[in-house]
């Protein structure tokens, strides 16, 4: 049996390693993702039990310096709270770039195996055609031997 020998392996070879390149590059981003919504949580959170606290002190009566630094401290929350919501959107931007690319690689990967299948296909549909075009030889030559008495 002759070896099958795809001559587009090298090329099949990279797109299968820049795919889990991009796989891993995706993970990464993911989890970057995860960890920065989880810090906007975390800082919404901080945020919430501050208006909270202000509400009671407030409820209780407090001096107007107070007042004042816990508005300067919710102007300085909301902001950070606003840059990290556009920090998450530029991450969640980069994810779905990665992700149409690692769309892009996959389909061009597919496409490369379906053709080397269809190749090997192709190769093994001929070896049977060869092999009996053998056995066609083989079985006419034993009838002309017969039909020439020889056997």
């Amino acid at each position: 049996m002759a070896k099958f020998k795809y001559r587009l392996q090298p090329l099949l070879n990279i797109k299968i390693q820049k795919e889990d390149l991009i796989k891993i590059k995706l993970a990464n981003e993911l989890k970057k993702l995860e960890t920065e919504t989880a810090k906007l949580n975390f800082l919404i959170e901080k945020n919430n039990a501050l208006i909270n606290d202000y509400k009671k002190s407030l409820a209780k009566g407090l001096h107007v310096s107070k007042i004042q630094e816990y508005n300067v401290y919710f102007s300085i929350m909301d902001r950070k709270i606003e840059e990290q919501r556009l920090y998450i959107n530029i991450i969640r931007k980069n994810v779905d770039k990665i992700r149409d690319e690692l769309i892009k690689i996959s389909q061009e990967r597919k496409m490369l195996e379906k053709l080397k299948a269809k190749k090997l296909e192709e190769l093994r549909i001929s070896m049977l055609r060869d092999e009996q075009k053998l056995i066609d030889e083989l079985v006419s030559y034993k009838e002309n031997l017969k039909l020439a008495g020889e056997i």
